[in-house]
């Protein structure tokens, strides 16, 4: 994969300000990224009269957000990592996307929503919105000022029968090893293997030729996960592997908290270049149960339904 050299941080809704600076500066300082602080507001209505009326609202609002965003970048300044500001007016996840895209970012980066954990979830209907719909890698942190990303695992499914998903499973394995090495963190691999309608197969084949089924369908998996590895670049000494069997919806963020982790990486979508099909019913069930950051990669070729 490329370098990161090209970061849009959107600055929206409520957030905490030193987990902000410590996110961006962790990455940025350490790739030596150029970063874009992107805020959105809430565009002016249709309505003439009601324009006129909330003009001067308007204004005030953009004009608050600005001086915000030049705070935040004198305080990225003086981590060390260069910033630029921009505004942008819309709704937040189309208006995110259209700057990513116009602006060939290598890395769309966002707080997770503070009000989404009224409802037990991380992640808000926006940041929702940007795993689903944004092309470009993205990366949604956990509120956690000056903690230390120390552990990234990769969640990961190479099938040597399916290009598209063995080629997905490379570029999150490329992107989650980058990660790792500029954070300087421990990188753990996770692959989940299962037998579909193990259940009804034991009542029909019986349990001998079902156990020999398994074992010879958890070897396949093993030897698909080592060599996407060994393709990747990784070093297998030098990571933790988690090679389970069992449903991704269950174990991943069961495992994910178990050991602790900070940042999980993980493909986001099943097919590409289908508009309406944006992410996978697992990779939905996954994102609304774990607790840590999630840097979510597209396919090659995903393609946006927002217009640009």
């Amino acid at each position: 994969m490329k370098p990161i050299s090209k970061l849009l941080v959107a600055v929206h809704g409520t957030y905490d300000r030193p987990s902000m600076i410590s996110e961006v500066t962790a990455v940025a300082g350490q790739s030596g990224g150029q970063v874009t602080l992107l805020g959105i507001t809430d565009p002016p209505p249709d309505d003439p009269e009601t324009q006129v009326a909330l003009a001067n609202l308007y204004e005030w609002t953009t004009t608050v957000q600005l001086r915000e965003l030049n705070e935040l970048r004198a305080e990225l300044a003086q981590a060390g990592v260069s910033a630029s500001v921009k505004q942008a007016a819309g709704k937040p996840y189309e208006a995110i996307i259209r700057a990513a895209v116009a602006g060939a970012y290598d890395l769309v980066m966002k707080p997770a929503a503070e009000d989404a954990g009224k409802l037990n979830f991380l992640f808000g209907s926006t940041d929702m919105q940007l795993f689903r719909l944004s092309p470009d890698p993205v990366w949604i942190f956990k509120p956690a000022p000056e903690k230390k990303l120390a552990r990234v695992m990769i969640a990961v499914d190479p099938l040597a029968f399916d290009e598209e998903k063995s080629a997905l499973a490379e570029k999150v394995l490329r992107w989650g090893k980058n990660v790792a090495e500029l954070l300087g963190a421990k990188l753990h691999v996770l692959h989940l293997w299962d037998l579909q309608q193990e259940f009804t197969l034991r009542s029909q084949a019986g349990p001998r030729s079902v156990e020999s089924l398994l074992q010879a369908l958890e070897q396949r998996h093993r030897q698909w996960l080592d060599q996407a590895i060994a393709q990747s670049g990784i070093d297998a000494d030098k990571i933790t592997i988690h090679f389970r069997k069992g449903n991704a919806e269950e174990m991943i963020p069961s495992i994910a908290q178990a050991q602790k982790i900070d940042l999980l990486v993980m493909g986001t979508v099943g097919r590409t270049g289908i508009p309406g099909f944006f992410i996978g019913n697992t990779a939905d069930s996954v994102l609304r149960q774990v607790n840590c950051s999630v840097l979510a990669i597209k396919p090659d070729g995903f393609r946006t339904p927002i217009k640009i």
